[in-house]
């Protein structure tokens, strides 16, 4: 792990831009002070599209961001304290991290994170779809609240299980559960930023929510759900209201879901991207590739090309 010791603290990078061996490049670029010479173990692995690193030190530490203008991409990046505690601070917030709390921050703007040891800590990089989601729903950076949500906290708890069982877990196994824990982080954000469920329509909406999901590949009108479920379509337009998006964003956003898994599925690797797109109700090729990019911030054919490593006939 490249560490420059330095008389204002070490330069430390390359735990999570495993590519990059130029620290003026790597997006994880950081300054770590420390009452005495800055030492730790640092263990890297890849979960399909996120990177993340296992960090254990004996001293407590000072780290702030060290990033320069030729830095290759943003780096949002999610911290989980294992043992020991931390505070971060970021955008005029402070997140106080007992062991299993959890923070979102950003590597390119100022902050400060102080872990207290012996510390161990779990440091993932987000997907470009996730870090999008962070950018549009801002008050999820440095949010104390996030860890602590329902969803924040199986979120949490997969975190910990996942740093404890990595060495443990084969290459296909790791891409899955790192698709599961992108999952849950763009779950968890979401459900920050549209606040408390209103509960009182909350059957009726998880009906039509199921219904949804199994029908995906069907004609999903707002007219045909609302129909089904025996209610007017601007009833159903109120339900999705309350939570934060349209029925249409929702249809949407579930179908391109499901075809993102699929694109990362190695058995469905000889599936045209076009074919996979069609089997959930998206058949304009055209109009998919734009919203997929959208939504993920990467091509169907790259990110599958990214995640499966393989230039793919069917790809192309």
């Amino acid at each position: 792990m490249p560490v420059e010791h330095r008389k204002d603290g070490a330069v430390v990078f390359g735990y999570l831009d495993t590519e990059s061996a130029d620290r003026s490049r790597a997006f994880d670029t950081v300054l770590v002070r420390a009452a005495d010479p800055y030492r730790a173990a640092f263990r890297s692995h890849r979960f399909g599209l996120l990177s993340a690193c296992d960090i254990s030190g004996d001293h407590r530490i000072q780290v702030r961001p060290r990033q320069s203008p030729a830095t290759r991409r943003a780096g949002h990046v999610l911290g989980l304290v294992l043992s020991g505690s931390g505070v971060l601070e970021q955008s005029s917030r402070t997140a106080a991290l007992a062991p299993g709390d959890f923070a979102l921050y950003s590597g390119t703007r100022p902050f400060r994170l102080d872990l207290s040891g012996p510390y161990r800590y779990l440091v993932v990089s987000l997907d470009a779809a996730t870090a999008s989601l962070v950018r549009l729903i801002d008050n999820a950076t440095s949010n104390r609240e996030l860890p602590r949500t329902p969803s924040g906290r199986i979120l949490a708890a997969a975190l910990t299980e996942l740093a404890h069982c990595a060495s443990q877990l084969g290459p296909l196994a790791k891409q899955e559960i790192g698709e599961h824990v992108a999952h849950l982080l763009r779950t968890a954000i979401r459900d920050l930023d549209r606040g408390a469920d209103p509960g009182t329509r909350a059957p009726l909406f998880a009906r039509v929510l199921h219904f949804i999901d199994r029908h995906l590949a069907e004609d999903l009108s707002p007219v045909r759900i609302a129909a089904v479920h025996h209610i007017s379509v601007r009833y159903l337009h109120r339900l999705f209201h309350d939570h934060g998006e349209t029925v249409c964003d929702h249809v949407r956003r579930r179908r391109l879901e499901r075809i993102r898994r699929d694109l990362a599925d190695f058995a469905l690797a000889d599936l045209p991207v076009y074919s996979v797109a069609a089997r959930w109700g998206m058949r304009d090729a055209s109009h998919f590739g734009k919203l997929f990019r959208a939504e993920f911030a990467l091509s169907p054919r790259r990110f599958r090309k990214h995640v499966l490593g393989t230039d793919n006939a069917a790809q192309r």
